[in-house]
């Protein structure tokens, strides 16, 4: 039986989730708006966790018996709700990519519920902009700004990446509005 989950923030659901996963070895890593969430400070609210798992040929049985522990029932293909939990769980599948590039490098917080493992700074923020860059998403590259402002990023690799993504003018348009141009 787990405690409560009324009252808990993304960022320790993630955790709790993410650490759990980790035990019996399905590598989770959040991505999407809970990550903006957590590095935004909370000025950007999801309500749904993102994670993508390691890829397993069984692994749909074996995450819908992990979250069963937890108390989180299946609603429908890969989404998980909990009776006392306002957040929705979402597993991708794999890879982890984000536009054409997989991600290389995972970070690690600790929650007071468990390690979280999730995208860094710059791979949320070049998460967003994807979305700008190839559904021209006005909100995700406010996400994308949220990040930005709160975090350190490296904004080199970010142009570098929005190169190969063929998007430099609205990679010009983020820089300015980062800049408050």
């Amino acid at each position: 039986m787990t405690a409560s989950l009324k009252k808990i923030s993304i960022k320790d659901l993630a955790g709790f989730v993410s650490s759990h996963l980790n035990k019996l070895n399905l590598k989770a890593v959040l991505t999407g708006g809970a990550c903006v969430s957590i590095y935004s400070k909370n000025k950007y609210q999801s309500l749904d966790l993102d994670f993508v798992t390691n890829a397993a040929e069984n692994q749909p049985k074996e995450i819908t018996a992990a979250m069963k522990e937890l108390g989180f029932k299946r609603a429908n293909e890969g989404f998980f709700e909990h009776s006392d939990c306002k957040y929705i769980i979402e597993f991708i599948p794999p890879p982890l990519a984000i536009g054409r590039e997989p991600v290389k490098k995972i970070d690690e917080i600790r929650t007071k519920r468990g390690t979280l493992k999730l995208l860094s700074p710059t791979d949320c923020v070049k998460d967003r902009l994807a979305a700008y860059y190839h559904w021209n998403d006005p909100q995700s590259l406010k996400q994308a700004l949220m990040v930005a402002k709160k975090q350190k990023i490296d904004l080199k690799e970010i142009k570098r990446w929005s190169k190969v993504e063929e998007n430099e003018k609205k990679f010009q348009t983020f820089c300015e509005k980062l800049n408050g141009a």
